[in-house]
């Protein structure tokens, strides 16, 4: 059993590791990893100018639809460090390791064991390429990991303590204030307060209203109830697949994981306690947000880290108390067979993680299940810019800054910023309210028809969406194509049209014909 361990940890350790060493790799890349981290970026910057996030729909913003811890934190943390990618970034992946460290001094502490906490972990690392590779990106999923982690564990461990709970809820408004995906897991501490101890209860609901509450009014109010629109009506815009949410879903985290799973209803058979039964409680919780978050139009597989990351928390749990000495009597010791078994489970379930199992379910599976494109595989360059992709941004950057007055990215916009321009509304946020027929923004027709843009750079994805810019194929011609920085991560999308005014006699410019 103890070289089946030392296999366990090995592999733990090289995933692990291997994830640190891309968090390296990625960091100072300067351009978009993602297509939208740049305007989450554009979110921070307005904060930093004292703009208001949730307005009016216009030419110049749309939010995304998200709540805005995130951007607030990178906005008070760049007047010190100033604004930028490698900022958004390192917020992320404090978030993230915030959230694996919770999660292993919970396993440790539940299960009894370093070496299945660890190896638990490492399933989540060895994940990163089928959650989307998405860990480390300007965007709100970590810190709303590492936020909700600590709310979940602080008011477990602490229930029996006022204090410990109120914290634990402050840690939860915070968390629903950075992503409303933590709104589940709000509800999920509450029941278990109930269950193992009441008393603290109403201390848990009482700190709940009383931070978030008055939040919501105030954002509420302060933006004549834009906030609400963005961050709930438009939510209900999106269509909603249930096959793919609750099947679909499903069967990929477990093909992800791998079969580690066995060890939940293992242990809750043969080794059950009540550290064992709340991991577990929050693993179904997670589940349940990733199929409410996959299962949505547009959805990416990051919504499967919610998913994987707190079923790995009970695996962890279940391991250790199946191997450990943790309750049992002196001198006891678990059956040498079942310590094998497990550890033996778990080097199969770090080894599959990168989605092994992926690309046969995705052969056999229907098509609604919505089965992402997996790169096999622990953490290959595919997810590393090229540095062709970095002398792309660079020659991308040079022609935006020597363009005059105007220009517009709008699948980047913090190009422009980058570029010494005034960032413009992004692709999403357009899509956003166009899905919600509120027609285009305040201000975008205007913009076009008066050529206010010197330069429009417009991404390969762009194609077949042309109606969603009013009229700018009348005013404006597409008169070059470039080979932009690739996104690496999320939908694979890269500049690829450069469109300039036309002369009034110009003649519409049709880019099926380019």
């Amino acid at each position: 059993m103890k070289a089946l361990r030392s296999l366990a940890i090995l592999l733990s350790i090289t995933a692990i590791g291997s994830l640190l060493l891309l968090f390296a790799r990625r960091l100072i890349y300067p351009y978009d990893l993602e297509w939208m981290e740049g305007g989450m970026l554009c979110h921070a910057l307005r904060i930093v100018r004292g703009l208001p996030i949730y307005a009016p729909p216009s030419v110049d913003f749309v939010p995304y639809l998200y709540t805005a811890l995130y951007p607030a934190v990178v906005a008070v943390l760049a007047k010190v460090f100033g604004l930028g990618y490698i900022l958004g970034r390192l917020i992320s992946i404090v978030g993230f390791l915030s959230a694996l460290t919770f999660g292993y001094v919970f396993c440790r502490r539940e299960g009894g064991s370093r070496a299945t906490a660890l190896a638990a972990m490492a399933i989540v690392a060895g994940a990163f390429a089928p959650c989307g590779a998405w860990y480390d990106l300007a965007r709100p999923d970590s810190l709303f990991l590492g936020l909700v982690t600590g709310g979940l564990i602080v008011g477990y461990s602490k229930r029996e303590s006022h204090l410990g709970v109120a914290i634990a809820a402050a840690l939860m408004v915070a968390a629903f204030f950075t992503k409303q995906t933590a709104s589940p897991f709000m509800v999920a501490l509450g029941i278990v307060l109930l269950v193992v101890h009441f008393r603290t209860l109403p201390t848990y609901v009482a700190t709940l209203a009383a931070l978030g509450l008055p939040l919501l009014w105030l954002l509420n109010h302060q933006s004549d109830g834009w906030f609400w629109t963005y961050v709930f009506k438009l939510h209900q815009r999106h269509d909603f697949y249930p096959v793919r949410a609750f099947v679909g879903t499903p069967a990929q985290l477990i093909a992800i994981i791998g079969p580690a799973l066995l060890t939940i209803p293992w242990a809750l058979a043969r080794r059950r306690s009540s550290g064992l039964w709340f991991a577990t409680f929050i693993g179904l919780t997670g589940t349940a947000a990733a199929c409410l978050g996959f299962g949505t139009q547009w959805a990416f597989t990051n919504a499967f880290i919610p998913g994987v990351f707190f079923l790995s928390i009970a695996i962890g749990t279940a391991s250790g108390r199946l191997v450990s000495r943790i309750d049992m009597g002196k001198g006891e010791a678990p059956p040498r067979l079942r310590g094998a078994v497990v550890y033996v489970l778990l080097a199969i379930s770090i080894a599959l993680a990168p989605g092994a199992l992926l690309s046969p379910l995705k052969q056999y599976a229907p098509k609604s299940w919505g089965e992402p494109d997996v790169v096999e595989g622990y953490h290959s360059n595919l997810f590393v810019p090229t540095p062709a992709d970095r002398k792309n941004g660079d020659a991308l950057i040079a022609r935006l800054r020597a363009a005059p007055g105007q220009v517009m990215v709008p699948f980047h916009p913090f190009y422009s910023y980058l570029a010494g321009h005034d960032p413009k509304v992004h692709r999403m946020g357009v899509v956003d309210i166009g899905r919600a027929n509120m027609g285009a923004p305040r201000g975008l027709a205007d913009a076009i028809s008066r050529q206010e843009f010197s330069l429009i750079v417009m991404d390969d994805k762009i194609d077949g969406n042309w109606q969603m810019w009013p009229g700018l194929l009348d005013h404006y011609a597409i008169t070059d194509h470039i080979v932009g920085p690739r996104a690496v991560s999320g939908a694979m999308t890269q500049p690829k049209y450069v469109l300039t005014p036309t002369a009034p006699t110009d003649s519409l410019a049709n880019p099926e014909l380019q």
